[in-house]
């Protein structure tokens, strides 16, 4: 079905559903009606020729359904498609059913997008608003100076390590201003070393300086008008601080989305796998799925958290005292805390220590 009329006419009054796979240079297409392929082809990445070949040949469809996975390209295609009235979906590409061929083409994944479509097969990933996508970012772009900033701390251990340089016992702690001090000081009896050491630390001071502007924004955003009143609700627990209220309302933005509390926590990834046969059942460790920028800050907070809230640390010192580890209980203890944050937003209220 090449041919232009033959096209319109098929899908006259009928539901036609397309899958895309998404490349940087170009897109691959193909549109699925009644089961059967109407039509496949590859264009360049531009939106404006996508949209026109829409409007002229499936105009007349009853209703287009398109689905793209989603990755390096983000929401920008589905905010396009979505302003100009097309039904899309962004899948995760996770999720997307696998098939035992070892052959693996654009082609291929275009078309199976667009049968896994028709036969409700794929899952939809939440897009959030574009503000919030972009406050997002500026969290994002935090968790990446902290690796830096790592990397370098560690970068500069090593070079001292290799020269048995140790901090001197007056330095009560790394990293701290009587520390950088010494750094600068140290005398070496090449150049080199003197340039190399010299080096490292402006890089160490760059990402320092960059992460403590990306705070005092994040901090911004925390008293804004948006944010203001949920930060509020969140950060009235002790152990709950800046980062982990705003990578909590940022990442995840909607909390209604979420049925029930399993569901979020599922999310989460913060639910534990399961290995079972038969009579046997085995729970593994937790499934890791789902948001790690939220699961992350929960993990660190919960830590914190234990010393001021006697219900979830004596929930902490039970499942301990079971015999796992303290690792198992904080997770447990972490999941405790995002469901009744959770609450908390959902009811509009504030967090009361020491109540389940």
């Amino acid at each position: 079905m090449k041919a232009y009329k033959k096209i319109i006419e098929f899908v006259e009054n009928k539901q036609v559903f397309c899958g895309i796979d998404v490349d940087n240079e170009s897109w691959q297409l193909c549109f699925v009606c009644d089961g059967e392929v109407v039509e496949e082809l590859r264009m360049k990445a531009n939106y404006d020729k996508l949209r026109a070949h829409l409007r002229g040949y499936y105009s007349s469809s009853r209703h287009l359904r398109l689905v793209y996975e989603a990755g390096f390209s983000g929401f920008v295609l589905y905010r396009q498609l979505s302003n100009d009235g097309y039904d899309c979906t962004v899948t995760p590409a996770s999720l997307v059913p696998v098939d035992a061929s070892k052959v693996k083409t654009d082609r291929r994944d275009a078309k199976k997008l667009a049968y896994c479509h028709s036969a409700r097969q794929l899952r939809s990933v939440y897009v959030p608003p574009l503000v919030v996508e972009s406050d997002r970012g500026v969290c994002r772009r935090r968790v990446q100076l902290v690796r830096q900033q790592t990397r370098a701390k560690n970068e500069i251990r090593s070079f001292l390590n290799l020269r048995g340089l140790k901090r001197p016992s007056e330095i009560r702690s790394s990293w701290s201003r009587a520390y950088l001090n010494w750094l600068s000081s140290l005398s070496f009896d090449t150049a080199s070393e003197q340039f190399v050491l010299s080096e490292m630390l402006v890089s160490y001071q760059q990402v320092r300086d960059q992460l403590a502007r990306v705070t005092r924004y994040v901090k911004q955003l925390s008293q804004s008008e948006t944010y203001k009143a949920d930060f509020k609700r969140l950060t009235c627990l002790r152990g709950v601080g800046l980062i982990t209220a705003m990578t909590f309302l940022l990442e995840i933005h909607d909390f209604r989305r979420f049925g029930n509390e399993g569901k979020f926590c599922s999310y989460l990834g913060l639910t534990p796998s399961q290995h079972s046969s038969g009579s046997k059942v085995r729970m593994g460790h937790i499934s890791r799925q789902g948001n790690r920028y939220v699961r992350g800050v929960l993990v660190e907070s919960a830590w914190s958290v234990i010393r001021h809230d006697p219900h979830l640390r004596e929930k902490y010192h039970r499942i301990k005292a079971k015999g796992s580890n303290g690792k198992k209980a904080i997770v447990a203890v972490a999941r405790s805390l995002a469901v009744r944050l959770r609450r908390c937003l959902l009811n509009e209220e504030d967090y009361t220590v020491g109540i389940c």
